[in-house]
């Protein structure tokens, strides 16, 4: 992983602020989504973007039985 350049301390509340010129960078924005991820020695944090429930497209999404699937994996399971 490559430093960022910026150190942020956790608040009472365990919120950090995001560096304006990282939240320019990834197109962060105000009420945007972020998804954390861990690894053994690291918390990742990435831009939340909705995925198929099964093959994790982002393209022609669709709610299906609360579920988000992608219209090729919908019509596959129509299908079956």
């Amino acid at each position: 992983m490559k430093p960022a350049g910026f150190l942020c301390k956790i608040d009472k509340l365990g919120r950090i602020v995001v560096p304006k010129p990282l939240r320019r960078k990834y197109d962060l924005n105000v009420d945007d989504t972020i998804e954390l991820f861990t690894e053994p020695d690291a918390i990742v944090m990435k831009k939340y973007a909705m995925r198929c429930t099964f093959c994790s497209s982002g393209d022609d999404l669709e709610e299906y039985r609360g579920k988000t699937i992608c219209r090729r994996c919908l019509t596959e399971l129509k299908d079956i």
